[in-house]
């Protein structure tokens, strides 16, 4: 910026001006531009990973009707993600019928969200599901999952995973139930009108440990007993100890009646005034 100075003639005699070097200014706006842009594909690219890990996760899991009859048993079944198409995470379930007549019924929680979350759950639910039609028995399952986990994270040490898993087999002939765990929250039982958890068998959440040794506890299950299989989701609450969700957990059921739809009101009930952080997988038997 410059001002010329005349004499009595109107002849430029000097020149007054300064100057100011925008060099550093606009390489600045430069770099954030080529952030902005950076960051706009990087959310693009977030937003189809999301978008795909949702496609993936409901091909791999679809929904089934809520309530189903298996071996002679009611199972109801609820899933909640925490947010629709936003941190896809790994709870999952399976409940179906064993070539020999009983139920398999499963809960199980993946460390993580995301499309890796959902690869591990996919591996853990399939595996265990063709493990379990083939008659393997459930702590062998739980042992070959464990040893999948930790042959993944020697191969890629960056995808490191674990999980935490509920396996139970029902054999209508007998109305024995059969579970084992690996690290996962007990079962809830009800019998006469009272809530329980049943003490859990040897079990380590699964990629943990390469000595992991699992083991199955049985339960008689008799008329009118019902039994709930849950993730942690379900109890857990920011700033609260785990036991007093456990607590809610156990006085709230013995309260309701199962039938048709009940477990997606009993969960809005019990999760009501609470501020989710993880998903919700629930299965609930009942003879």
């Amino acid at each position: 910026m410059a001002e010329a100075e005349v004499d009595a003639s109107g002849a430029p005699v000097e020149v007054h001006g300064f100057f100011q070097d925008q060099t550093a200014a606009k390489r600045a706006e430069q770099q954030l531009l080529d952030h902005e842009r950076k960051a706009l594909v990087q959310s693009g690219l977030l937003a189809a990973e999301r978008d795909l890990a949702v496609r993936l996760q409901h091909a791999l899991l679809p929904l089934p009707e809520q309530s189903l009859r298996l071996a002679g048993l009611t199972v109801n079944v609820a899933y909640r993600p925490l947010q629709e198409r936003l941190n896809v995470g790994g709870d999952w379930y399976s409940a179906m019928e064993l070539p020999d007549g009983s139920a398999l019924l499963v809960v199980g929680d993946v460390a993580g969200h995301g499309l890796d979350a959902v690869a591990t759950m996919a591996q853990l639910r399939f595996t265990a599901k063709g493990m379990a039609v083939t008659g393997t028995p459930l702590p062998q399952i739980l042992a070959r999952l464990n040893t999948l986990l930790l042959h993944n994270t020697k191969r890629n040490f960056s995808n490191f995973s674990t999980a935490t898993m509920l396996m139970a087999r029902y054999e209508p002939a007998t109305s024995l139930l059969t579970w084992v765990q690996a690290g996962h929250l007990p079962p809830l039982l009800v019998h006469e009108g009272e809530a329980r958890y049943l003490p859990g068998p040897p079990g380590v959440l699964l990629g943990a440990a390469a000595t992991a040794r699992y083991e199955a506890s049985t339960l008689q299950l008799q008329r009118g007993d019902h039994v709930l299989l849950y993730t942690d989701g379900l109890v857990e609450n920011p700033g609260e100890d785990l036991s007093d969700g456990l607590d809610r957990l156990a006085r709230s059921i013995v309260t309701c009646t199962p039938g048709a739809g009940f477990l997606d009101a009993f969960i809005d009930s019990l999760l009501g005034p609470y501020e989710r952080r993880d998903d919700v997988c629930a299965l609930h038997i009942s003879l």
